[in-house]
This record gives structure tokens, sequence and C-alpha cells, in this order.
């Protein structure tokens, strides 16, 4: 967000503060509670949501230099990105044609900046994906069309400061169209110079919609998170925006209101308001004080996710214990997710899967949780879905 548009949402939010309300959606949402463990549903989301549809892959600081790569396979199809020496960006199907090893795995960066070196037996491509080694290559494969067997291309854009991917090589995309305006409202942030300080994968015995929801909302802060984050942040007080199939949701930190008796050109925004942005339908950008984190959940199976969490900070550490003290404000993060959030979401997985008959319930203060359900059904559409999401 530019400085206006910053000042414009701290203004709302001390509005909501002081009035003790938040953003409202028209009215309640309601789900069968089958919809976080339908078998049928789960199969249809990994093939229309993470197979068939771009995938947010981080900021485009998350691969600053040339030979920067980052390498997932939670698709279902394993996908390489990397930055070309021109700066622009390649994504190849990760498998190699030789016995379908992968090339690389998270974060890393190319031989000499140039190539990718199968670790089985060698094999060789360069950052175009055309294969340009084979060991014993004349004597063992003579016979093969090297020009025929480099990685097979998949279609990557950058747009708004932000990577996508699809994973389907059969199918391209519109990365515009797919952030329908919300990356313009983040520019403010400065995010194209901030550095990737590490990412953390932390698997999950709960459905990837029902990991997700706990992300959408600031009504649970006083409940769950009484000595941690709502030490910080008002409860259940947030500013809903929607763009396209995204949204963005601003919640006033604890002392927000001590703004109103400030010249608003002294106002520290930063200091005084979290930002959560959803991007269409695994990922939301956080946006705190003077870093910010990407949390992508995947699909394993309909009961179980593997979440993403990564932390982009304005400047790396340059000492050992400098290093150390950030390291551990990530990891202390991590662990109030995983201790206060995932401990309880998991139980609430094991009544889901009890299988008894019930109803699961979104308010009008979660337009945010509302919102991922609507676009995921209307992408899915059909009865099934309906059934499940009503």
């Amino acid at each position: 967000m530019q400085r206006e548009q910053l000042l414009e949402e701290a203004r709302i939010l001390i509005d909501l503060v002081e009035r003790k309300t938040t953003s409202l959606a028209d009215s309640v949402m309601t789900l069968e509670a089958a919809a976080y463990a339908d078998p049928g549903l789960f199969q249809r989301e990994s093939s229309e949501l993470f197979r068939n549809h771009a995938q947010f892959v981080g900021p485009s600081c998350m691969l600053p230099e040339p030979g920067d790569f980052y390498a997932f396979a939670d698709t279902g199809i394993p996908v390489l990105v990397v930055r070309r020496q021109d700066r622009s960006l390649a994504a190849f199907v990760n498998i190699c044609s030789h016995r379908g090893a992968p090339l690389g795995e998270g974060c890393g960066h190319a031989k000499k900046s140039r190539m990718f070196s199968c670790p089985y037996h060698g094999w060789s491509y360069d950052l175009d994906g055309k294969l340009i080694g084979v060991p014993f290559g004349n004597e063992g494969f003579g016979e093969l069309d090297r020009s025929t067997l480099g990685l097979r291309p998949l279609a990557v854009q950058e747009h708004d400061g932000f990577i996508f991917v699809m994973p389907n090589p059969e199918l391209g995309f519109d990365a515009a169209q797919l952030l329908a305006g919300i990356g313009p409202t983040m520019s403010g942030f400065g995010m194209e110079r901030y550095h990737l300080l590490g990412i953390k994968r932390v698997e999950t015995a709960i459905n990837w919609k029902l990991n997700m929801d706990t992300f959408h909302e600031f009504y649970h802060f006083e409940a769950l998170h009484p000595e941690t984050i709502a030490t910080m942040s008002h409860n259940n007080v947030c500013h809903y925006r929607q763009y396209g199939r995204n949204h963005s949701l601003s919640s006033p930190r604890i002392g927000i209101e001590a703004l109103r008796g400030q010249d608003e050109q002294d106002w520290n925004i930063r200091d005084n308001v979290s930002f959560v942005n959803y991007i269409f339908p695994n990922t939301v950008i956080f946006v705190v004080g003077d870093h910010f984190q990407t949390w992508r959940v995947y699909p394993i199976d309909a009961r179980r996710s593997v979440v993403y969490h990564s932390m982009f900070v304005p400047e790396l550490p340059q000492t050992e214990s400098a290093r150390a003290e950030l390291e551990a404000f990530f990891q202390m993060i991590n662990d109030v997710a995983v201790r206060e959030d995932y401990t309880l979401v998991e139980r609430m997985q094991l009544a889901v899967n009890s299988g008894l008959s019930r109803r699961v319930h979104i308010g009008r203060n979660e337009p945010g949780v509302q919102n991922m359900h609507r676009q995921i059904r209307d992408v899915l559409a059909p009865a099934e879905v309906l059934r499940l999401q009503r």
C-alpha cells in the first residue's frame, strides 16, 4: 500500500476499535463438516485448484540473482523455477529426462549460475532447459536425439513483484488476472527489496482448508492466544477488502488509538497495523512490523496438509549473534502456530473424521474465511461441492 492508502486503513481501524466492531459479511455461511474430509471433493480440489491452477511461488525477491531456483512437488507435478542470466524466469517439470530424478530441491543456486546437473547420473541442462551434457553419452546413448530430451517447460510469470507457475505443462495463465489488483496494494511495503531468511516445513493432520481457515480471521485471538497474539493485536477487529478471488485484511495492534493525538504525517503505520493478504487458493502473506511472511498450504490427502512458512526481512543479519536472534524470532512465530493453532485444529479435524453429520458456521465477522470457501466453491461448482458448501 502507498502512504495514503496506509493512512486510510489506519483511520478505518481506529474507528472500528472505538466502535468495538469489525468488517461484516452479509450473512452467516454454513458448511457441511464433511467438506473437510470428503475424498471425492479432495480429488476435485487436487486437480482443479493445484494441478490445473497457477500457483503462487513467492515474491520476486525470493529469487534475486541469476541461477537462483526454487523447487517443490506439492501439486503432484514436480516444479522447478529458476532465474536465468537475463534475469527473466523459466520453469520446468523437475524431472530428469534420463531416469526421472529431480534436478534441484527447495531453494538453491544452479551450478556456476548456469546449469543443473542430475544427482543420479550427472545429466546436465542449461537454464533454458536444454540438455547439454550426458556422461558416457556417445557410447551409452549415441542413438538418442538430445534435442528432444530437454526439460519440459512450464508457464511462469512475474507480475507486481510476485512469481506464479502453472504445474500442468499443457496450460497457461494470466498473472494479472490472478492478482486482480491486490499486487499494487502491497507495493508500498517495498517487498522487492527484502531478503529470504528461511523456509520452515510443517506437516499437519489437518485438511488443507481447515488449516487455511485459521489465517483469515482475528476472532480467535483472545480465546486461543491470550498470552501471545492477543497481547499485541485487538481481538475480532479487522477491515476487509476484496480483489477478485483474493482479499486483504488489516488488523489493529494494541495501542493504535494513541495515533489519534498525533499529526497523521507522523503516524508509524507499520508498528500499529498488521496485514493479511490472501492469494487464491492457498497462500497468505502477513506484513507485520518490519518483516513479512508467506504461508503456503498444500493438501497431502483429504485429512492432512503441509505448510511452508517463509520469512522475509529488510536486511540479512551480518553477524552470527544477529542471525541467531532473528532465527529465534522466526522459530518463535512458527512454534506459536504449531503449539497453539495446529494442536487445537488437529483435534478439530478428529471431530470431522468421526463422520458425524453436522454443520460448520462461519460468522459475518469472518468475511475472509467466507470468501475463501466461496471462491473454492465457484471454481469447483458442481453439485457435490454445493452439497458440502451451502
